[in-house]
């Protein structure tokens, strides 16, 4: 009763500290002292919810009636509470993010607020009928539900027809996934190539939704949405639906799982190489298990080449994980072995190992100060070797406030205390061996993770711990089958136990509110004005046969927003970036050759910014400062702005009458 008393006051402080914020946000006590309607409203609901917080905590009696009233006047029949229940999580992202009051309340606070508010009252729907009150597992599971629903909508916000790029390149992207199966759709020689700066494994993936013939803007930005929501949830499923007698626990536990991943969130073509893994450890018989895994560790290597380890690490942990004293080493490597075997054969074909292996080494030599004596393979994915790294951003930073330390401790921490208590539980058991083999391959994908963080254009979110995330999932899938699960179904937890569950939802929240935004498209009367520009603009140049660089905005060729103008594979806005941060100096002499000599006669662009930014004091000033230096200033020195359209982001360029001195503001002079 103490450990309650103590819990409710806690959250009663935290009710009043959120409720403040948002007083003072929304201005009520000016809208009070004026008798505003709108501020009477939302002063009431804030005082009536902090009220009923303190009437929990200080009149328990008083509440427990007034918790058996609202149970009273549920609807009885469990399919009728079960919509009522869809519906109410549901309300929760609409108001946040896509209703017409979405903006006034795009806060973290109110967000806060409203995920309290709506997670209390799915709690009580989740209630059993032989309860006087909700139980804890309730308002867990309500606190779940309610953030799993908020999460999953998030990732659709930007679905929509909107011609333009909704994030930066984004465009772009949506052209690189069309090459693969829908070339046809651009003026350019069939049999010549299009080098695309993107790997063959999100290409297949993404460009599957383009076999559909025509397909729109719409539905590709629908498909994105797709991958980064169904397939987490179907893992986190899948993972957790062993053992058969606690399957009911299981769509529960599948749902931490999806909002575990989203803190990355982890790219889909690594979740699904490791979602087969899971696959063909419950299959028989073993030989085709086998040939899935190899097949889906082929699919990770040639994806991204630091991913070409991780099917078989994470084969290894399956083993493991299930270690508990030294002689089951034999028994389960006969068992289990072909996993891992699958996983190494799959990687060979890729050529990814030796290029894991130059890249990691070129990687160290730079990290240890020595001179570099093994070259990394030059192939767009050797990121890592041809770019600094930025150590300050181990740190709080203005690119990521938290830095990737603290962000990592705070994401993984709740896990790791949910180990701690199941060990002090006597629920899972590891040989000294199996517990050594299984840190060091944390500790593997971990270092792997942070470093490629740290290179310049990554480290604003925790995606690069892909691998990390992955396999401290697929351990705690382990536990939970070996007695996890029992644990979890006990009425009776300590507050301590109570407050780690809590945590396991609690703190994903937290990155996903902070990744997460309404929805905000331009409307159509903002955006028109700039597509007819650029539209008329290159049917001038293709009327007389001039060429047309679309820097950015591809997706107007892929969709057709713009016609028959011919397609000019070089000079794309993304890798351009890739090549400035990695100081390439003939590439942008050819660039600056080209400009100089005028050989487009219109670019189109995204706002091309002149201003250098102090390091470490914006978001991605680094980045930044390496595009101002080698794209920006130089293109606007042979080229000159004819229209620009802030509200779509894009801008038409030029080229300037005569011949400009460029000389003092490039980097290097231009290919002669």
């Amino acid at each position: 009763m103490k450990g309650d008393r103590l819990l409710g006051i806690a959250i009663g402080i935290v009710v009043l500290f959120l409720e403040a914020n948002l007083w003072h946000s929304w201005h009520l006590t000016g809208g009070l002292l004026h008798w505003n309607l709108h501020a009477l409203i939302l002063a009431g609901a804030l005082g009536g919810i902090a009220g009923s917080f303190w009437v929990v905590v200080l009149w328990p009696r008083l509440a427990q009636r007034a918790v058996g009233t609202l149970l009273a006047i549920r609807p009885r029949a469990k399919w009728l509470r079960w919509l009522l229940l869809t519906g109410w999580v549901v309300v929760f992202p609409y108001l946040t993010l896509y209703s017409p009051a979405r903006e006034k309340l795009f806060s973290q606070t109110a967000w806060w607020w409203l995920y309290g508010i709506f997670s209390t009252g799915a709690a009580f729907l989740l209630a059993s009928d032989r309860q006087d009150h909700p139980a804890f597992a309730d308002f867990v599971k309500g606190s779940l539900l309610t953030g799993s629903v908020f999460a999953f909508l998030s990732a659709y916000v930007n679905v929509s027809s909107y011609p333009f790029s909704l994030s930066w390149s984004e465009g772009n992207w949506l052209w690189d996934y069309s090459l693969m199966f829908s070339r046809g759709r651009y003026l350019y020689p069939q049999t010549a190539p299009i080098f695309a700066y993107i790997d063959k494994g999100r290409q297949f993936l993404w460009g599957l939704v383009y076999l559909i013939p025509g397909v729109g803007i719409k539905s590709v930005r629908f498909w994105n949405a797709f991958l980064f929501t169904v397939p987490y949830l179907l893992f986190g499923w899948t993972v957790f639906w062993r053992p058969a007698n606690r399957r009911r626990w299981a769509f529960w536990a599948g749902l931490w799982g999806f909002l575990f991943l989203r803190q990355g969130p982890i790219y889909t073509p690594l979740l699904l190489s490791a979602w087969v893994l899971v696959i063909a450890d419950m299959i028989s018989p073993w030989w085709i298990g086998g040939l899935l895994v190899a097949a889906s560790a082929y699919y990770a290597a040639i994806t991204r080449f630091t991913w070409v380890l991780a099917p078989t690490l994470w084969a290894i942990l399956f083993v493991a994980s299930k270690v508990q004293q030294a002689s089951d080493w034999h028994v389960l490597w006969k068992k289990k072995g072909w996993l891992v075997g699958s996983a190494i054969l799959g990687g060979i074909p890729s050529h990814a190992m030796s290029q894991f292996i130059q890249n990691g080494m070129v990687v160290m030599q730079r990290a240890l100060g020595t001179k570099t004596v093994v070259k990394a393979t030059p192939q767009p994915a050797d990121l890592v070797a041809r770019h600094p790294l930025i150590w300050s951003r181990l740190w709080p930073n203005a690119t990521f406030p938290l830095g990737i330390v603290l962000g990592t401790l705070l994401a993984t921490a709740p896990v790791a205390c949910l180990w701690w208590i199941w060990r002090r539980r006597k629920t899972w058991h590891l040989h000294w061996s199996a517990e050594a083999v299984v840190g060091a391959i944390l500790t593997v994908f971990l270092g792997i993770g942070i470093i490629v963080s740290l290179k310049i254009g990554g480290g604003n979110n925790l995606h690069n711990l892909d691998m990390f995330f992955l396999a401290l999932l697929l351990i705690t899938a382990a536990f939970w089958q070996e007695g996890g699960a029992e644990w979890l179904q006990k009425r009776a937890h300590t507050l301590w136990e109570q407050s780690a569950l809590f945590s396991l939802v609690i703190v994903p929240m937290y990155f996903v509110f902070a990744a997460a935004s309404p929805q905000h498209i331009p409307e159509k009367r903002w955006w028109e004005p700039a597509l007819k520009a650029v539209q008329n603009s290159v049917q001038d140049a293709v009327t007389h046969k001039d060429e047309v660089l679309f820097l950015d905005q591809r997706q107007l060729l892929t969709f057709k927003f713009v016609r028959e103008a011919p397609l000019v594979p070089d000079y794309e806005q993304m890798y351009m970036m890739d090549q400035a941060m990695a100081n390439n100096v003939p590439y942008f002499a050819h660039y600056y050759h080209d400009l100089a000599r005028h050989r487009f006669a219109v670019i189109i662009s995204s706002i091309l910014d002149t201003h250098y930014q102090p390091p470490g004091k914006h978001n991605f000033a680094a980045e930044n400062n390496a595009w101002v230096r080698w794209v920006a200033i130089p293109t606007l020195c042979f080229y000159q702005r004819k229209s620009v359209f802030p509200a779509a982001g894009v801008e038409i360029l030029v080229p300037r009458e005569g011949t400009p001195d460029c000389q003092d503001v490039l980097p290097v002079p231009p290919a002669p």
